[in-house]
């Protein structure tokens, strides 16, 4: 289920000390099943729940903020399917987060064609804020990380051509935004623009760029380096 509202799917923190906390979430994440996942709502970023948990369950989990406060943050935790690789690498980690998107994008339009215009806003904002903190990761880690071990410029190769590609996503996102929660808005275009801009920028991420990463880093700076994506912006 993509947009989670439901009470079994949320965990609501606020008020509750860290320590408290620590244990319902653990609970709450130990009862998934594979695959499953959960939203947890707190008075904070969360930062110290998560790396609470990537200590306590390493690798078993995706960590995704939905809602950015004050006066409260929601993230959804996601116990990973371990038919997929056990080893975390970014190419498995950001294909997932590609697929959690386009699964949000969907059902934001999903509920506007429904004629459910305030849904589609808000399951439209998650999608945006998502897609911002994956581009955002992905220039303020992962780019820096392939020029450093390729010794390629900012300014030229595909990290340049990712980044000119990420500022026109931005500004469609902008557009849709401003639209998609409105009857009378004209979003249909755009959202075509849209999916022509970011299929084709992550067919070229999934098949080139996130595996020439994780070999040019190995294995164990790999997984690093998936701990670090779950941490940013929190």
């Amino acid at each position: 289920m993509v947009h989670l509202a439901t009470a079994e799917r949320v965990l609501d923190v606020r008020g509750k000390s860290p320590e408290i906390t620590a244990v319902e979430v653990r609970n709450r994440f130990d009862a998934l099943d594979p695959g499953d996942r959960f939203v947890l709502i707190g008075s904070d970023s969360g930062i110290e729940t998560l790396r609470r948990l990537q200590a306590e369950r390493p690798d078993a989990f995706d960590w995704s903020p939905l809602a950015s406060g004050p006066p409260s943050w929601r993230t959804e935790i996601a116990k990973r399917d371990f038919s997929r690789p056990k080893a975390r690498c970014v190419l498995e980690a950001l294909s997932w987060d590609h697929a959690r998107l386009d699964a949000l994008e969907a059902a934001a339009f999903g509920a506007r064609s429904d004629g459910d215009f305030p849904t589609a806003f808000d399951i439209f904002a998650e999608f945006a804020l998502g897609l911002r903190r994956h581009i955002g990761f992905e220039e303020d880690l992962l780019f820096p990380a392939f020029e450093s071990k390729t010794g390629m410029p900012p300014t030229a190769g595909p990290t340049a051509v990712m980044r000119m590609e990420h500022r026109e996503i931005e500004r469609l996102l902008e557009s849709i935004a401003a639209g998609i929660g409105d009857a009378a808005g004209e979003v249909d275009t755009l959202r075509l623009r849209l999916h022509v801009v970011l299929d084709n920028h992550n067919v070229k991420e999934e098949r080139v760029l996130y595996p020439t990463i994780d070999q040019l880093l190995g294995a164990e700076e790999s997984r690093k380096i998936v701990e670090r994506i779950q941490q940013y912006g929190s």
